[in-house]
């Protein structure tokens, strides 16, 4: 089976996080996968990964210029920040009519030749959005995937919703990552039903894992020798409201005054963007270590060491970040939204109510050794439920209906 995905936007995200996943089992399964994505080329510790591999990475560059137009980076669906891009970048939104088709048409070029050499079995979009439109429009069957982003991007952006629409309308199937975003799914587009099929996520078992990590030496590393006897909470996520990390902020000023705690942030984004607007006395950055964008095996020795982590988001369609965290053996704090009230192990709390965020951080900070092991157990058992292995065994089954169906043809 050869199996192409596309990504609207490259690796450090979510659906990047899917991507990997699934083609990593598909060739560990003895199948074919290639993955196709924009990038501006930042340099970055994990850069080599997928610039060294152009067999399975298969890089649309920018800065390009197509149909006279000036492209300086790939747009974004929402104004959430990228790992991978400038901390402004414009999003489809923002593109005027010309530089959409430009868009439009150096993507398109550049899936065709790819298409043509590898000559893939299917197609997996991720996202609702203009990749899969470009696909239909080109004749080629394609299986779309709803990560919910694209859902707040047909939200956010008027104009890109025809070509949403048209790309659900034309998908064999729509893998929606959780049960609320199938929901949105069957609200915002004309589709039937019964093609809209449920695949939740997983996660990277083979990083994310129990570990024992020199606490000392992981902390010396990155100049935090000062936080070797301070209990740590991990935050992984964009640096944005729609991850929470002002409600966050605003409860770490309730933790402080009760417990000398650490806060780890892991993410890309501009603080002061999300700030904006709050008075400072309404939040705390005591003892807030921003670590900006990292590798997933550095998120992961950080996890090993901490407490628990906690993921506050405005909106969440899966939280792929709270599996990662539990599947170390920790709980989760996070709010109760989207995938995540299915997945969490540790504390759910009301969208927005830092109070009593600070109040579960506290709680569990304050557990007696005993019960804290039992409930980084019950988290690390409810995390090992969602594999790679089980969703790409979901997966292969309906590629290889779709394959007959059209061997049938």
């Amino acid at each position: 089976m050869k199996v192409l995905f596309t990504n609207t936007g490259p690796w450090g995200t979510g659906s990047a996080t899917v991507v990997n996943g699934v083609m990593s089992e598909l060739i560990r399964k003895g199948h074919q996968a290639r993955v196709i994505f924009p990038d501006s080329g930042f340099k970055s510790p994990d850069f080599n990964r997928y610039y060294d591999y152009p067999d399975k990475f298969n890089i649309l560059k920018f800065p390009a210029t197509q149909n006279g137009e000036h492209l300086y980076t790939f747009p974004l669906i929402i104004t959430d920040p990228h790992p991978r891009n400038f901390p402004h970048a414009w999003t489809f939104k923002d593109l005027n009519r010309q530089q959409l088709q430009a868009y439009m048409d150096y993507y398109g070029k550049f899936t065709e030749k790819v298409i043509e050499e590898f000559q893939p079995d299917v197609i997996e979009c991720q996202h609702i959005w203009i990749m899969d439109y470009v696909l239909g429009k080109k004749g080629y069957p394609y299986i779309s995937v709803a990560h919910h982003s694209d859902q707040l991007g047909f939200r956010y952006d008027r104009r890109m919703r025809k070509y949403a629409r048209r790309a659900a309308r034309h998908a064999s199937y729509i893998f929606a990552i959780s049960e609320s975003v199938k929901e949105e799914v069957l609200e915002l587009y004309p589709v039937d039903p019964e093609r809209v099929v449920v695949l939740p996520n997983g996660y990277d078992q083979s990083v994310f894992y129990r570990n024992e990590v020199d606490r000392g030496e992981l902390l010396a590393r990155f100049g935090l020798e000062h936080l070797r006897n301070t209990p740590i909470i991990t935050f992984a996520g964009k640096i944005s409201k729609t991850k929470g990390i002002d409600f966050l902020l605003r409860a770490n000023r309730i933790i402080q005054k009760h417990r000398e705690a650490a806060i780890v942030v892991f993410g890309a984004g501009d603080l002061e963007d999300v700030l904006s607007g709050i008075p400072a006395d309404a939040y705390d950055m005591g003892n807030v270590v921003m670590m900006g964008h990292q590798t997933p095996e550095v998120l992961a020795a950080f996890h090993n060491i901490a407490r628990l982590s906690v993921l506050p988001s405005r909106s969440e369609g899966f939280g792929i970040a709270a599996l990662e965290a539990m599947g170390c053996g920790i709980p989760m704090v996070a709010t109760r939204t989207g995938g995540l009230a299915k997945l969490v192990v540790g504390g759910l709390v009301p969208i927005g109510d830092y109070r009593e965020l600070a109040r579960q951080v506290l709680r569990i900070l304050s557990l007696p050794e005993k019960e804290h092991h039992k409930l980084c157990d019950q988290a690390h058992k409810r995390a090992h439920e969602y594999s790679w292995k089980k969703i790409v065994k979901q997966r292969l089954r309906i590629y290889q209906s779709l394959r007959e169906s059209r061997s049938s043809l």
